[in-house]
C-alpha cells in the first residue's frame, strides 16, 4: 500500500504532532525540515547558511507585497495617463511609497529595493528546488510531507491525501504560551507572523490562498480534538484512498 500525505498546519494547531503520530502509525517517512536539507544538498550547499536562506523565503514578505498594502490608500485612477510615462515613474514611485510608509531615507529605500530584487531571484530558485524535492519524495512513496506548499505541488498527483490542520487563534496562542513559556502578547505576535508568512509564501509561489478548504481533502479543527483522534481520522482516510 503506497501512501502519500501532505499536511498544511497553523502554528499552535498541533499539526506537527498529529503528522508525526500519523507517520508512526502508518510507517511513513516524516518529511518537514528534511525537505529543506535535501534542497540545500541539491544546491551544493548543505550547511546552516543555506538552510536559513531557504527558511527565510517561507516567511519573508516581498517588498512589492508591502507596497501593494500601502497603495490601497492611493487613487485608483492613474494620475499619469500615459503608460509609457507611468513606466518611467514606476521605480521612483515604489521608492517614494516605501520611504513614506516605513519612514526611511531615500538611500535606505533604494538599497531595500535592490536587495529585494536579488532576494526574489534567489527565492524563485529555492522554490524550484523545494518543488523538485517534494516531487521526488512523493514519487518514492510512503511519506508524509509537512508544509513547503506540498498540497499545491502535488495537487495533480493521483492518490495523494491533502490535509489541513487548524484551530482558533485564541486556542493557538494559549498552546504556544504553555509550550514555550512566552507571554500572551508575544505568543499572539508569533502566531500572526506565522499565519502571514504561510499566506505570503503560498500566494507568491503558487498564487493561492492557503486557507481555502478547496485545496484539501480533509480539514481538521483541533479546538476540541485530541492528537490521537485527529491522527485516527487521517489514517482512516489515507488507507481508504490507497486501496
Amino acid at each position: 500500500m503506497n501512501i502519500v500525505i501532505t499536511v498544511s498546519r497553523q502554528l499552535g494547531s498541533r499539526g506537527s504532532y498529529i503528522a508525526a503520530a500519523t507517520a508512526r502509525e502508518l510507517g511513513l517517512r516524516y518529511l518537514d525540515r528534511e525537505v529543506l536539507n535535501r534542497a540545500a544538498e541539491r544546491a551544493g550547499f548543505p550547511d546552516e547558511k543555506m538552510m536559513a536562506l531557504l527558511e527565510e523565503q517561507e516567511y519573508k514578505r516581498s517588498l512589492f507585497e508591502r507596497i501593494l498594502e500601502a497603495l490601497v490608500t492611493l487613487p485608483s485612477v492613474p494620475m499619469i495617463p500615459s503608460a509609457t510615462l507611468r513606466e518611467g515613474y514606476a521605480y521612483n514611485d515604489v521608492i517614494s511609497t516605501l520611504m513614506l510608509n516605513e519612514d526611511i531615507s531615500y538611500e535606505e529605500a533604494l538599497q531595500e529595493v535592490r536587495e529585494d530584487q536579488q532576494r526574489m531571484v534567489r527565492a524563485t530558485g529555492y522554490a524550484d528546488l523545494i518543488q523538485q524535492v517534494v516531487l521526488d519524495c512523493a514519487r518514492a512513496g510512503d511519506a508524509i510531507i509537512v508544509g513547503r506548499g506540498g498540497q499545491m505541488i502535488l495537487q495533480n498527483m493521483p492518490g495523494v491525501l491533502h490535509v489541513q490542520i487548524i484551530a482558533p487563534e485564541k486556542m493557538r496562542v494559549q498552546r504556544l504560551m504553555r509550550r514555550t513559556g512566552v507571554d500572551e502578547k508575544e505568543a499572539q505576535k508569533q502566531v500572526q507572523r506565522s499565519d502571514k508568512g504561510r499566506m505570503y509564501y503560498l500566494r507568491h509561489f503558487h498564487d493561492v490562498d492557503w486557507r481555502n478548504p478547496d485545496h484539501y481533502d480533509l480539514v481538521l479543527n483541533t479546538n476540541k480534538m485530541s492528537v490521537d483522534a485527529a491522527q485516527a481520522l487521517i489514517c482512516k482516510a489515507a488507507r481508504q484512498l490507497a486501496r
